[in-house]
């Protein structure tokens, strides 16, 4: 056992006393340094997505969708330009499909005014193409769609944002 210290030689210098060092605290680093790349960021964009998938399928479908809704409106008289403009969506959204489901990828973007015309598209009672439209908004602003598209048109992936906890 060491000999207790007497109070009045608390915090005088002993010769076999270590000296005080002060703890390593590491630097302040802003919000998004402090939280680093998960692994597989590194091939983040490579793949494609189920999501960009389901946007190639729902375009698909809508084009047929749109196209039967056309014709239906170009039969009747007062329903002209409903039946144009459901067509020319029927006709953009399987021309996106074709581009976006392709075997080798094609450089191309994320398509959001096609998605916008498939919402307007309601007018002509097309209800399956204002889903697929508000569906395919939600999937654009995914990470992974995002990093997929960059990677698709040789820009670097968008900067990683940590999950919100």
């Amino acid at each position: 056992m060491s000999d207790p210290q007497r109070p009045e030689d608390y915090g005088r210098y002993r010769p076999d006393q270590q000296s005080y060092q002060q703890p390593q605290i590491p630097p302040y680093q802003p919000y998004q340094i402090q939280y680093q790349n998960p692994p597989e960021y590194a091939t983040h964009g490579k793949t494609k997505p189920d999501a960009v998938m389901a946007i190639g399928i729902m375009a698909i479908v809508d084009a047929v969708l749109s196209g039967f809704s056309g014709i239906v409106w170009l039969i009747t008289i007062c329903g002209i330009p409903l039946g144009i403009y459901s067509i020319v969506v029927a006709v953009l959204a399987g021309l996106y499909a074709y581009k976006l489901l392709s075997e080798p990828p094609q450089p191309l973007q994320p398509n959001k005014v096609l998605a916008i015309m498939q919402i307007v598209n309601i007018i002509t009672g097309n209800i399956f193409s204002m889903v697929f439209g508000i569906i395919s908004l939600v999937f654009y602003n995914q990470p992974n769609v995002q990093a997929y598209f960059a990677y698709r048109n040789g820009q670097p992936p968008p900067p990683y944002q940590p999950p919100l906890s």
